[in-house]
Protein backbone atom coordinates (compact mmCIF):
# COMPACT_ATOMS: atom_id res chain seq x y z
CA UNK A 1 0.00 0.00 0.00
CA UNK A 2 2.98 2.20 0.99
CA UNK A 3 4.47 2.01 -2.44
CA UNK A 4 1.37 2.64 -4.15
CA UNK A 5 1.07 5.57 -3.02
CA UNK A 6 4.61 6.60 -3.29
CA UNK A 7 4.29 5.52 -6.89
CA UNK A 8 0.88 7.81 -7.46
CA UNK A 9 2.49 10.47 -5.29
CA UNK A 10 5.88 11.04 -8.06
CA UNK A 11 3.13 10.90 -11.06
CA UNK A 12 1.25 13.61 -9.25
CA UNK A 13 4.46 15.17 -8.52
CA UNK A 14 6.14 15.18 -11.84
CA UNK A 15 2.60 16.37 -13.82
CA UNK A 16 2.68 19.21 -11.70
CA UNK A 17 5.98 20.16 -12.34
CA UNK A 18 5.39 19.81 -16.27
CA UNK A 19 1.94 22.24 -15.42
CA UNK A 20 4.32 24.96 -13.47
CA UNK A 21 7.39 24.46 -16.30
CA UNK A 22 4.68 24.21 -19.58
CA UNK A 23 4.87 28.07 -21.06
CA UNK A 24 1.38 29.62 -20.93
CA UNK A 25 0.10 30.21 -24.89
CA UNK A 26 -2.52 33.28 -24.89
CA UNK A 27 -3.83 34.09 -28.08
CA UNK A 28 -6.22 37.05 -29.49
CA UNK A 29 -9.36 36.61 -28.18
CA UNK A 30 -12.88 38.25 -28.68
CA UNK A 31 -15.23 38.49 -26.11
CA UNK A 32 -18.05 37.53 -24.80
CA UNK A 33 -18.05 34.04 -25.67
CA UNK A 34 -21.65 33.71 -26.45
CA UNK A 35 -24.02 36.64 -27.41
CA UNK A 36 -27.88 36.57 -28.76
CA UNK A 37 -29.24 36.79 -32.56
CA UNK A 38 -30.04 39.86 -33.67
CA UNK A 39 -28.46 42.01 -30.09
CA UNK A 40 -25.72 44.89 -30.58
CA UNK A 41 -22.97 44.26 -28.45
CA UNK A 42 -19.93 45.79 -27.32
CA UNK A 43 -17.16 43.23 -28.41
CA UNK A 44 -13.75 43.08 -26.82
CA UNK A 45 -10.74 42.26 -28.31
CA UNK A 46 -7.88 41.37 -25.98
CA UNK A 47 -4.16 41.30 -27.57
CA UNK A 48 -1.32 39.59 -25.66
CA UNK A 49 2.42 39.72 -26.45
CA UNK A 50 4.09 36.70 -25.25
CA UNK A 51 7.75 37.39 -27.43
CA UNK A 52 10.48 39.53 -26.58
CA UNK A 53 9.77 41.82 -28.71
CA UNK A 54 6.31 43.99 -29.03
CA UNK A 55 3.19 43.72 -31.00
CA UNK A 56 2.63 47.00 -33.23
CA UNK A 57 -0.21 45.64 -35.64
CA UNK A 58 -2.94 43.54 -35.30
CA UNK A 59 -5.90 42.71 -37.95
CA UNK A 60 -9.15 41.15 -37.05
CA UNK A 61 -11.81 39.71 -40.06
CA UNK A 62 -15.42 40.30 -38.71
CA UNK A 63 -17.36 36.92 -39.59
CA UNK A 64 -19.75 37.15 -42.23
CA UNK A 65 -23.32 38.51 -40.60
CA UNK A 66 -21.63 40.32 -37.88
CA UNK A 67 -22.33 44.04 -38.90
CA UNK A 68 -19.39 45.91 -37.14
CA UNK A 69 -20.68 49.71 -36.94
CA UNK A 70 -17.35 51.51 -35.17
CA UNK A 71 -14.54 50.99 -32.97
CA UNK A 72 -13.44 52.86 -30.03
CA UNK A 73 -10.09 54.86 -30.20
CA UNK A 74 -7.17 53.39 -28.32
CA UNK A 75 -4.71 56.78 -27.67
CA UNK A 76 -1.37 55.99 -29.81
CA UNK A 77 -2.98 53.57 -31.93
CA UNK A 78 -5.01 54.21 -35.30
CA UNK A 79 -7.55 52.18 -37.18
CA UNK A 80 -8.79 51.45 -40.91
CA UNK A 81 -11.66 49.21 -42.14
CA UNK A 82 -11.79 46.82 -44.79
CA UNK A 83 -15.07 47.15 -46.41
CA UNK A 84 -17.07 45.32 -48.97
CA UNK A 85 -20.42 47.20 -50.43
CA UNK A 86 -20.18 48.52 -47.55
CA UNK A 87 -19.95 46.24 -45.03
CA UNK A 88 -16.92 46.11 -42.79
CA UNK A 89 -14.75 43.12 -43.21
CA UNK A 90 -11.92 43.69 -41.50
CA UNK A 91 -10.23 46.35 -38.95
CA UNK A 92 -6.44 46.51 -38.81
CA UNK A 93 -5.03 48.57 -35.41
CA UNK A 94 -1.61 49.97 -35.63
CA UNK A 95 0.82 52.48 -34.46
CA UNK A 96 1.52 51.33 -31.38
CA UNK A 97 3.18 48.85 -29.41
CA UNK A 98 1.95 46.01 -27.25
CA UNK A 99 5.46 45.15 -25.19
CA UNK A 100 6.07 41.82 -23.64
CA UNK A 101 3.85 40.28 -21.15
CA UNK A 102 1.40 43.18 -21.61
CA UNK A 103 -2.02 43.30 -23.21
CA UNK A 104 -4.14 45.52 -24.77
CA UNK A 105 -7.85 45.69 -25.30
CA UNK A 106 -9.94 46.92 -28.31
CA UNK A 107 -13.66 47.74 -28.10
CA UNK A 108 -15.73 47.42 -31.16
CA UNK A 109 -19.54 47.61 -31.82
CA UNK A 110 -21.69 45.16 -34.09
CA UNK A 111 -24.31 43.64 -34.62
CA UNK A 112 -24.79 39.82 -33.97
CA UNK A 113 -26.32 37.82 -37.06
CA UNK A 114 -29.59 36.51 -37.43
CA UNK A 115 -28.52 32.93 -38.07
CA UNK A 116 -27.58 31.20 -34.61
CA UNK A 117 -24.09 29.59 -34.94
CA UNK A 118 -20.55 29.51 -34.00
CA UNK A 119 -18.63 32.42 -35.72
CA UNK A 120 -14.80 32.36 -35.61
CA UNK A 121 -13.06 35.95 -35.79
CA UNK A 122 -9.59 35.37 -37.50
CA UNK A 123 -6.81 37.56 -35.93
CA UNK A 124 -3.00 38.41 -37.85
CA UNK A 125 -0.88 39.52 -35.30
CA UNK A 126 2.34 41.11 -36.00
CA UNK A 127 5.55 41.69 -34.29
CA UNK A 128 8.08 44.66 -34.38
CA UNK A 129 10.58 42.19 -36.30
CA UNK A 130 7.65 41.82 -39.07
CA UNK A 131 7.34 38.14 -37.87
CA UNK A 132 3.25 37.21 -37.72
CA UNK A 133 1.27 34.68 -36.01
CA UNK A 134 -1.45 33.55 -37.85
CA UNK A 135 -4.71 33.05 -35.18
CA UNK A 136 -6.52 31.70 -37.91
CA UNK A 137 -7.05 27.85 -37.06
CA UNK A 138 -9.89 25.08 -35.30
CA UNK A 139 -10.44 25.56 -31.46
CA UNK A 140 -7.84 22.35 -31.09
CA UNK A 141 -5.05 23.92 -32.84
CA UNK A 142 -1.61 25.57 -31.59
CA UNK A 143 -2.99 28.70 -33.39
CA UNK A 144 -6.99 28.79 -32.76
CA UNK A 145 -9.32 31.99 -33.80
CA UNK A 146 -11.25 32.81 -31.60
CA UNK A 147 -14.88 31.49 -31.51
CA UNK A 148 -18.39 33.65 -30.36
CA UNK A 149 -21.26 31.46 -30.01
CA UNK A 150 -24.79 33.58 -31.46
CA UNK A 151 -27.74 31.71 -29.38
CA UNK A 152 -31.30 32.41 -30.22
CA UNK A 153 -33.28 34.55 -27.50
CA UNK A 154 -36.55 33.00 -28.40
CA UNK A 155 -39.96 34.29 -27.56
CA UNK A 156 -40.13 35.23 -24.19
CA UNK A 157 -43.69 34.94 -22.36
CA UNK A 158 -44.22 37.30 -19.38
CA UNK A 159 -43.99 35.46 -16.12
CA UNK A 160 -46.95 34.08 -14.83
CA UNK A 161 -48.41 35.73 -11.90
CA UNK A 162 -47.27 33.39 -8.36
CA UNK A 163 -50.56 34.62 -6.99
CA UNK A 164 -52.94 31.92 -8.03
CA UNK A 165 -50.28 29.28 -6.81
CA UNK A 166 -50.05 30.76 -3.54
CA UNK A 167 -53.86 31.25 -3.18
CA UNK A 168 -53.71 27.00 -3.62
CA UNK A 169 -51.27 27.14 -1.43
CA UNK A 170 -53.27 28.80 0.92
CA UNK A 171 -56.50 27.41 0.43
CA UNK A 172 -54.81 24.40 0.94
CA UNK A 173 -52.96 24.80 4.26
CA UNK A 174 -56.88 26.02 5.13
CA UNK A 175 -58.17 22.63 4.56
CA UNK A 176 -55.63 20.78 5.93
CA UNK A 177 -56.21 22.83 9.52
CA UNK A 178 -59.73 21.96 8.77
CA UNK A 179 -59.11 18.50 8.69
CA UNK A 180 -57.24 18.48 11.25
CA UNK A 181 -59.51 20.20 13.43
CA UNK A 182 -61.94 17.64 12.72
CA UNK A 183 -60.16 15.02 13.43
CA UNK A 184 -58.77 16.37 17.04
CA UNK A 185 -55.21 16.95 15.45
CA UNK A 186 -54.98 20.76 16.38
CA UNK A 187 -57.37 19.85 19.81
CA UNK A 188 -53.93 19.68 21.94
CA UNK A 189 -55.38 23.05 24.12
CA UNK A 190 -58.39 21.80 24.64
CA UNK A 191 -56.40 18.32 26.10
CA UNK A 192 -54.35 20.42 28.01
CA UNK A 193 -57.15 22.30 29.59
CA UNK A 194 -59.24 19.17 30.35
CA UNK A 195 -56.38 17.87 31.98
CA UNK A 196 -55.81 21.41 34.13
CA UNK A 197 -59.20 20.61 35.63
CA UNK A 198 -58.84 17.52 36.26
CA UNK A 199 -55.62 18.54 38.61
CA UNK A 200 -57.78 20.95 40.30
CA UNK A 201 -61.10 18.98 40.45
CA UNK A 202 -58.74 16.33 41.90
CA UNK A 203 -56.74 18.45 44.30
CA UNK A 204 -60.30 19.84 45.64
CA UNK A 205 -61.29 16.51 46.79
CA UNK A 206 -58.06 15.30 48.44
CA UNK A 207 -58.50 18.85 50.37
CA UNK A 208 -61.81 18.09 51.35
CA UNK A 209 -61.69 13.96 52.43
CA UNK A 210 -58.01 15.42 54.12
CA UNK A 211 -60.13 17.97 55.79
Amino acid sequence: MKRLLFVVSGVLGVGAMLAVSAPAWAHVVVSPEEVTAGDYETLTISVPTEKEIPTTEIRVEVPEGFLLSGVQPVPGWEHAFEEDGGVVTAVTFSGGEISQREFQQFLVQAQAPEEPGEYPWKAIQTYEDGSVVEWTGAPDSEEPASVIEVVSGGSEDPPSSPQPSEARASERAGGEAEVLADTGGTNLAVYAGLGLVGLVVSALLARRLLG
